[in-house]
């Protein structure tokens, strides 16, 4: 149940990555953002996670004990990175309203990368030592998998149907997968 749970959490963090900084790329530029707007979507896709040190601290001093020590900060932050992707339903248009896609493209990465280090942490206190490396491997190969999902998935629901309809199977698996974390 432990890799399990922790398995699905990095899941959560990789479909968004992967629609971030592959699948919405390249549909901006399909639809006439420049190469320059393009590479800010790009960096801000990227950036927070240079910065996620800064989250240790933050997920170590502030919890509340009755909920656990890290499911405040990993539901808290599940519901952050659904909130910001039902945020790119107000864009029709990436090239026309770069700003505002740019704003919820770096907010998301910084819970996703907040998600990341609340997820380590409560890695590190519920398994001992030996199991680790398994546990490791493990996340990392479901983020890479939720990446997939997230890259090509999404590529696909915007081909057979629309980039809102992308958003909105995102925002429903982030939040059930919340509700994974909430209760487990």
């Amino acid at each position: 149940m432990r890799l399990a749970t922790l398995t699905l959490l990095f899941f959560a963090q990789g479909i968004p990555w992967g629609f971030f900084a592959i699948t919405m790329p390249a549909y901006a530029a399909q639809r006439g953002l420049s190469e320059l707007g393009v590479g800010a979507l790009v960096a801000m896709s990227y950036w927070p996670y240079v910065f996620k040190w800064v989250g240790g601290p933050i997920v170590d001093s502030f919890t509340i004990p009755r909920f656990g020590k890290r499911r405040p900060w990993i539901v808290f932050s599940q519901l952050m990175l659904a909130a910001t992707d039902a945020g790119l339903l107000a864009i029709d248009d990436p090239s026309a309203q770069i700003g505002l896609l740019r704003m919820l493209i770096l907010g998301h990465t910084i819970f996703n990368a907040l998600q990341n280090v609340a997820v380590d942490a409560l890695a590190i206190d519920l398994l001992p030592p030996d199991e680790r490396g398994k546990a490791n491997g493990l996340m990392y190969g479901a983020k890479y998998a939720g990446g997939i999902v997230g890259g090509l998935g999404m590529g696909l629901v915007i081909h057979w149907w629309s980039f809102h309809a992308a958003i909105v199977v995102q925002v429903v698996i982030l939040l059930a997968i919340g509700v994974v974390a909430l209760l487990v």
